[in-house]
């Protein structure tokens, strides 16, 4: 697939107007100067790797959707995932756009690579 610049700008901006964020915001929260974001918006300048990685990061998505690539999303019933896991995604894919963003906000939050120490519920 050949690398298109206003793919990438489509992408971070559909995904940052998800994610309920300001150009502002994503470049505080991306730790880039607001004008990055407003050059990638408008496809005047594409990301290095380690901006597109700060972006993906800042913006709880996949360096895939960063750039526009766009792999076979995944449905409620797909069999990769276990019943726990499609049950969650169904959830998920119902929420209206602002519970989606308290949910991103609330996940970001999550500790990511801890090592339990308590079970959890069943």
């Amino acid at each position: 697939m050949p690398f298109n610049p206003k793919d990438v700008a489509r992408a971070v901006r559909q995904h940052r107007v998800a994610a309920g964020l300001t150009q502002a915001e994503l470049a505080e929260h991306a730790g880039l100067a607001f004008e990055t974001i407003s050059r990638i918006e408008s496809g005047r300048e594409p990301p290095s790797l380690r901006t597109a990685i700060g972006l993906a990061d800042a913006l709880a998505v996949s360096l895939d959707a960063v750039v526009g690539h766009v792999p076979e999303q995944p449905t409620p019933r797909d069999p990769r995932f276990a019943p726990d896991v499609r049950r969650l995604l169904a959830s998920v894919q119902r929420l209206d756009p602002r519970m989606l963003r308290h949910l991103n906000a609330l996940v970001r939050e999550l500790p990511h690579g801890r090592k339990r120490t308590s079970r959890p519920a069943p």
